[in-house]
């Protein structure tokens, strides 16, 4: 769920999901994975890292932030076109909470316990409720807790043939942050 929640791909982290939430038989059954009759994953022996793990992948399914960004709605299913979350936690000391309507972000709340530039990638165009501190981000984010590693150049052969990328095209904001203070952002 979470390799496919960071490859962006929400539907086949969906998938798995189901898979792992499929019912088992205790006594006879569990040998291809799935959830004991008292939630318990099912990959003999139990293994805890597929319930943590499961849990871990739907909110990488919401939210990621390794890129320099918070990335909202990032592998959004199909089936979720619609939902509400609260209380998650970006590195930063940023605490979340988000709405969506047909996969576009509605209204977000962003605490911040530290201070500090808050930039946010989103799937719609977005203001900001009250004031305005929230521009289109440009350059490097300069939070430090958003520094993206330095990656070389791979080396490719001229006779690869590469498969198209075909991402999603998002917004991105930059809103500076102050300690204690909760931001509204709503959709424009």
């Amino acid at each position: 769920v979470n390799f496919w929640a960071r490859l962006l791909d929400g539907n086949h982290a969906m998938k798995l999901i189901k898979d792992q939430l499929t019912l088992v038989d205790p006594v006879n059954g569990g040998r291809s994975g799935g959830t004991y009759p008292n939630f318990f994953d099912a990959h003999p022996p139990f293994q805890i890292d597929g319930n943590f793990g499961c849990t871990a992948g739907i909110a990488e399914m919401l939210m990621q932030s390794h890129d320099g960004a918070i990335h909202l709605l990032p592998a959004l299913p199909d089936e979720w076109k619609d939902g509400e979350i609260t209380g998650l936690r970006a590195p930063g000391g940023f605490e979340l909470s988000f709405t969506w309507k047909n996969g576009e972000v509605q209204k977000i709340e962003i605490k911040s316990t530290l201070g500090g530039n808050c930039r946010i990638r989103v799937p719609n165009e977005v203001v900001q409720a009250a004031g305005n501190g929230l521009v289109a981000a440009t350059g490097i984010n300069p939070n430090p807790f958003y520094e993206t590693a330095q990656v070389k150049r791979p080396l490719i052969s001229e006779a690869a043939q590469l498969n198209t990328l075909d991402l999603k095209q998002t917004k991105v904001y930059d809103l500076p942050t102050e300690v204690g203070k909760t931001y509204s952002i709503v959709i424009k």
